[in-house]
């Protein structure tokens, strides 16, 4: 898929042969996308397995995608062994790539030097020189390719972090890794302007993971980690909406940072956190009452899911935001859900 300027797709091997899936994903993504060449032992017995994604976006200067960074994130359910060579060194390509393992372990050996990054640790490498990856088995990680000399302006010292790994569970590399699900997120990359937006932020994350000057620092501290940090709380919020503590004090203890910080994330976007969280819980009700599914539940009972306490403080706050009561959210959805079988009668 393309679309302005982010290109993105996708590769499983799930339907394929087992004696083809090597073979097909070298040919599909080792090469001609990785630059690599994969070898075994890749399992070939049926029990091999690779999901991924990939993304490209431009990034610093927007007309000009050779500024852009690419994004791979991947799934194997055996390991195997991946070789950067000195023929495919020819492509030019200088990126630096920083690697973030979820689940299981990576060993690169690259300029002398050999590292093992652990579940929740990162690590970085270089496009430019020769390099053997070794994953010894099952793995999820995501992997950020960033032209070296954008990388570089931002963390002088980048070259010398190269096989040193960072700490495991350092803050920002859980920000990114949580952050990098917005490429799955088509609004929020449904210009080019805010696909500029996400690829800056990504490079910010990136610059403070391997350790950005002072001034970088601050600069991706106020948009990047910034951006991050406000999207993982917005989605901390939608998965626990029906707890009815979600203050300030709650939240920036889950988060590592102080109530202040939390209250001037949301400031940034004109609002407050209790407006927020009081629209978040009014939309999931409203979703509900319009899902038939729901039909057998109590508005109250639904009010109540959604992390509401008193029921005429929904009501008001439910017809202020929507201009209709919520029972008659309700009986218009019944009145749909009955109209379309006999529309389809006829």
């Amino acid at each position: 898929m393309t679309s302005h300027e982010i290109t993105s797709f996708r590769f499983s091997t799930k339907n394929l042969p087992p004696r083809q899936r090597l073979l097909r994903w070298n040919e599909t993504f080792g090469r001609p996308v990785a630059r690599r060449v994969l070898a075994p032992p890749w399992s070939s017995d049926g029990q091999f397995h690779v999901e991924m994604a990939g993304y490209t976006l431009g990034s610093a200067n927007i007309s000009d995608n050779s500024q852009g960074i690419s994004v791979m994130r991947m799934t194997v359910t055996a390991g195997g062994e991946a070789h950067r060579t000195r023929e495919l060194l020819s492509d030019g390509n200088d990126d630096v790539i920083l690697h973030v393992h979820e689940v299981g372990q990576r060993v690169v050996s690259q300029l002398g030097r050999e590292a093992t990054v652990e579940p929740g640790a990162g690590l970085l490498s270089s496009n430019a020189d020769t390099s053997r990856m070794v994953l010894p088995g099952p793995a999820r990680f995501s992997s950020v390719a960033v032209p070296r000399k954008l990388l570089t302006a931002r963390a002088p010292g980048v070259e010398d972090a190269f096989l040193r790994p960072l700490p495991p569970d350092a803050s920002v590399l859980r920000l990114l890794v949580r952050y990098l699900d917005i490429l799955e997120d088509e609004r929020a990359l449904s210009t080019p302007e805010l696909q500029h937006a996400v690829a800056t932020h990504i490079q910010d994350l990136c610059a403070l993971a391997v350790g950005a000057t002072r001034g970088a620092a601050e600069i991706a501290k106020g948009r990047g980690l910034r951006a991050a940090r406000l999207r993982m709380l917005k989605a901390h919020i939608a998965e626990n909406l029906g707890d009815g503590d979600l203050s300030a004090a709650t939240l920036a203890r889950c988060q590592g940072v102080t109530p202040r910080y939390i209250h001037k994330l949301f400031e940034t976007e004109g609002t407050t956190l209790s407006k927020f969280v009081r629209g978040q819980r009014l939309a999931e009700v409203h979703r509900r009452l319009a899902d038939p599914r729901h039909a057998g539940l109590t508005i109250g009972a639904i009010a109540y899911s959604a992390g509401f306490g008193d029921l005429s403080t929904f009501n008001r706050a439910f017809r202020q935001h929507f201009g209709v009561r919520p029972s008659e959210v309700r009986r218009e959805s019944s009145r749909e859900a009955y109209l379309v079988p006999d529309r389809l009668a006829r």
